[in-house]
């Protein structure tokens, strides 16, 4: 029987008026944000590639025990780059997934591998399909 585990799924972000700020998640995971690209911690756009390496390198595991490959999975590495948009608004216009799947396969299941990573993967699907962003303002008064 399979147990199945739920995290909130629920992030917040802090910054005071200068310096860097931090991230924590519902489930008690912390990061520092970079207030600027000079300080310590993850940029939000490192935090998107960051989101979306992880969500692969995840993805390629299922995919390999989907397969009855995952006996045969040693590890895999995803490496994501992006390219900003050059015209507005200010957005990013491509990611480019650098996939390292070390095990026993050959070319064409790590292509598998990889196509069935993106089908899998909800952070990737959720770039390619857009997502409605809803907006909830308070003040200290509330």
């Amino acid at each position: 029987m399979v147990t199945v585990t739920s995290r909130p799924t629920s992030v917040s972000a802090r910054l005071g008026g200068s310096g860097a700020g931090s991230i924590e998640a519902g489930a008690g995971a912390t990061a520092a944000l970079a207030g600027l690209a000079s300080d310590p911690g993850f940029t939000p756009l490192e935090f998107m590639d960051a989101a979306l390496a992880g969500c692969l390198v995840l993805s390629v595991r299922i995919a390999a025990r989907k397969s009855g490959w995952g006996e045969r999975l040693q590890s895999v590495e995803v490496e994501i780059a992006h390219i900003k948009a050059e015209d507005g608004p200010s957005r990013v216009a491509e990611f480019t997934s650098a996939f390292k799947i070390v095990g026993d396969f050959t070319d064409e299941e790590r292509e598998a591998l990889i196509a069935s990573a993106h089908e899998i993967c909800t952070v990737g699907n959720t770039f390619a399909a857009g997502a409605v962003v809803r907006d909830i303002a308070w003040s200290e008064a509330q």
